[in-house]
């Protein structure tokens, strides 16, 4: 079984093979190079001490990335290649990294220490693939499964509950038993993992082909207590009396896997509803959920914060799920009044959001209504063709003519204000002798 390997990783491995020094390709640069994808980044293994390697390749750039734990990377035409020394972890304190590691001539021992069968493959192109763990018959079985006991590996780095979240559905594979009962049975430890690197797995996890699959997989296996406790509320809490099929937590899922695969879109999906059960009422027998998008947007606040994500991110999310029931039509004056309040890219993503809040409500809904969405995308399209006014920036008089005409502080924004407004209704006035004279006007009355 040959791979496709650039010819750095070629280079790297014949220096090896020179000096009689074991070195093999191995974790996920195999795996995806087996499952026919291409390969993120190109990892090496070696029975060489870090600084064998570092004067192996004393003429390319080495970085010291990890001596500590055996790694080094080489820049070897412009692509960055971590190298690592065989290993053995130590005892692990914190469920995270081992509190020391002991180097090993042996690829087996080095292998076994690692999270899934999967990712324990090894490769180099005079022998083969490596598979001590029956990874590559995983591979075939569509399986995610622990290198050994389960339970140890997540003890050893929490993380790997998400990890392996995020295996199973970027890849559309199913848990091995013993690997799915132990994440249910050590999720807890979740609660021990920067949310950093939490956030991170989560993301892949988001922005997955089968997204929803690894949301409904950790609301199952209860790992959402343990970093987004919010949104278990949301889980059986039916909307009865309405258009809504599903409970909150199902109407999340089925729009988080219709909307783009876009970190803010889909957290926007994941986090538009999660208020709801705090403002929930029944009236006349049908569940009604007043101003649930204020609510919503309070907990995405606290919630993104919580999680680390910048600040950008955390106001785009915050204001998409604040205008997600906002009235939107194919109006020409409605569209470009929404350009003017959230922008031209936001007013794409509003489409988005609420095309798929439509579509997730119901399987039978009929197609018609969402053709609504479509006439709102060709309508800002005309706008955006025909150049109408719908900013500040496009308005053909400045602040600075308005102060000509005597206007000052606060009143100069109300006028720009109030001029932009005037526009956006009937934009054929986005003219500066007419304009002038309105604000002449004005400045006049005030």
């Amino acid at each position: 079984m040959n791979i496709n390997i650039p010819w750095q990783c070629e280079k790297i491995l014949k220096r090896f093979n020179e000096h009689d020094i074991e070195a093999y390709l191995v974790g996920g640069c195999v795996r995806d190079s087996l499952l026919g994808k291409e390969p993120k980044d190109w990892d090496i293994c070696t029975a060489a001490l870090p600084e064998q390697v570092i004067t192996l390749f004393e003429d390319e750039k080495v970085i010291l990335t990890g001596l500590k734990h055996g790694t080094v990377t080489v820049l070897i035409g412009g692509m960055p290649i971590e190298i690592t020394t065989y290993r053995i972890d130590g005892e692990y304190e914190d469920n995270r990294r081992p509190k020391e590691v002991f180097f090993t001539d042996s690829l087996r021992e080095d292998l076994s220490r690692r999270d899934f069968t999967i990712n324990a493959l090894a490769y180099h192109p005079d022998k083969g693939v490596i598979d001590y763990f029956d990874g590559i018959g995983d591979l075939e079985r569509g399986l995610i499964r622990c290198v050994g006991d389960a339970a140890s590996r997540y003890q050893e780095d929490g993380l790997r509950i998400m990890r392996a979240v995020r295996f199973a559905c970027v890849l559309n594979f199913q848990f091995e038993a013993e690997t799915e009962q132990a994440i249910k049975e050590y999720s807890f430890l979740l609660g021990n993992i920067a949310k950093e690197r939490i956030q991170v797995e989560f993301d892949k996890i988001l922005t997955s082909s089968w997204a929803a699959y690894g949301l409904d997989t950790l609301a199952r296996l209860n790992c959402f207590p343990y970093f987004l406790p919010e949104i278990c509320h949301t889980w059986q809490f039916n909307q009865e009396g309405g258009l809504h099929q599903y409970d909150v937590f199902g109407h999340t899922l089925k729009m988080v896997s219709l909307v783009p695969a876009d970190v803010v879109l889909r957290l926007t999906a994941l986090l538009h509803d999660i208020g709801k059960p705090y403002v929930w009422q029944n009236i006349d027998g049908k569940d009604e959920f007043p101003q649930h998008e204020v609510v919503s947007t309070e907990l995405a606040e606290h919630i993104l914060e919580r999680m680390r994500y910048d600040n950008k991110t955390i106001a785009q999310v915050k204001r998409l799920i604040a205008e997600h029931t906002r009235g939107l039509l194919p109006k020409p004056y409605l569209m470009r009044r929404a350009v003017a309040d959230l922008g031209v890219e936001g007013v794409k993503q509003l489409i988005a959001i609420k095309r798929a809040d439509i579509q997730a409500h119901n399987e039978i809904l009929e197609k018609d209504p969402l053709t609504i969405f479509d006439d709102m995308e060709r309508e800002l399209d005309r706008i955006l063709a025909q150049r109408e006014c719908c900013s500040l920036k496009q308005l053909a008089v400045t602040g600075k003519e308005v102060i000509a005409l005597g206007a000052k502080g606060r009143s100069v924004g109300d006028i720009l204000d109030a001029l932009l407004e005037l526009v956006l209704k009937y934009p054929e006035q986005n003219e500066k002798t007419y304009l002038l004279a309105q604000a002449e006007k004005m400045v006049n009355e005030a």
